[in-house]
């Protein structure tokens, strides 16, 4: 599934957390996804995360604010609730 500029995706079971790099040699791995329990907060960077809390991340391509997270994984946590958007 493809989201635009979203930060934070609620999922039925989890949410789904999206930092993006703006570092040069990112450009094939430049989000990375974070799958946390619904009571996680999204702390700046990802090497903030109690290693309790990530249930699955990894990295993908973005493109100008396009991310897309696979669809399996969305179906896997029982599908999209709602997308929360935040000021930067």
């Amino acid at each position: 599934m493809k989201f635009y500029s979203a930060k934070n995706i609620r999922l039925k079971e989890v949410d789904v957390h999206l930092h993006y790099a703006n570092n040069a040699g990112r450009g094939k791995d430049n989000v990375t996804v974070t799958f946390v329990p619904h009571r996680a907060v999204r702390p700046n960077y990802t090497r903030e995360y109690h290693d309790d809390d990530i249930l699955k991340q990894y990295r993908v391509s973005g493109w100008q604010g396009w991310v897309n997270v696979p669809t399996a994984d969305i179906k896997f946590y029982g599908g999209v609730a709602e997308m929360v958007k935040e000021r930067i």
